[in-house]
């Protein structure tokens, strides 16, 4: 994967969190596109090389949703080398693996962002966010997820039938 499609990715997660989601949001809740990006590069790339493109993705994430600066950077950049790890020695490429890798991903990301802002910021229970947030993001992303890397063979199946 060359920079330039990384960069296009990103744009088009950009412009996907800003116009697109909202009218598809459950509760509030949408689907983390840049996270979906982190996963699907991490998994055609070095660890190394995951883990810049995790920490630029999260910067950018960052710096557009007024979290704290870092704060996702430094997730999604831990999240990319251990998916460009976990992806040598596991076979991801089914939809059900899938769906367990950005749902574990998801969930684990959610979880370092809570704990790390918690430590930062401030003691507060960190059940309710867990429950109402962090979950409920993790299935509909995890479920975004697999319809997004599944539309390379869908359409490979179309090719075949026509």
């Amino acid at each position: 994967m060359t920079p330039v499609w990384f960069a296009v990715g990103l744009l088009a997660c950009v412009l996907a969190q800003a116009i697109f989601l909202a009218p598809i949001s459950v509760a509030g809740i949408r689907p983390d596109v840049f996270l979906l990006l982190v996963l699907y590069v991490s998994q055609r790339v070095t660890p190394e090389t995951a883990a810049l493109l995790g920490f630029l993705a999260g910067l950018t994430q960052d710096a557009l949703s007024g979290a704290p600066l870092g704060l996702r950077a430094f997730t999604y950049g831990l999240l990319g080398f251990l998916t460009a790890c976990l992806s040598r020695d596991m076979y991801t490429e089914t939809p059900l693996a899938q769906f367990g890798l950005v749902f574990a991903g998801s969930a684990g990301a959610g979880i370092v962002s809570l704990g790390l802002f918690l430590f930062f910021f401030g003691a507060a229970s960190p059940i309710s966010p867990f429950f109402r947030t962090i979950l409920p993001e993790s299935a509909y992303t995890a479920a975004a997820g697999v319809v997004l890397f599944s539309l390379p063979r869908i359409r490979a199946a179309l090719a075949r039938l026509v």
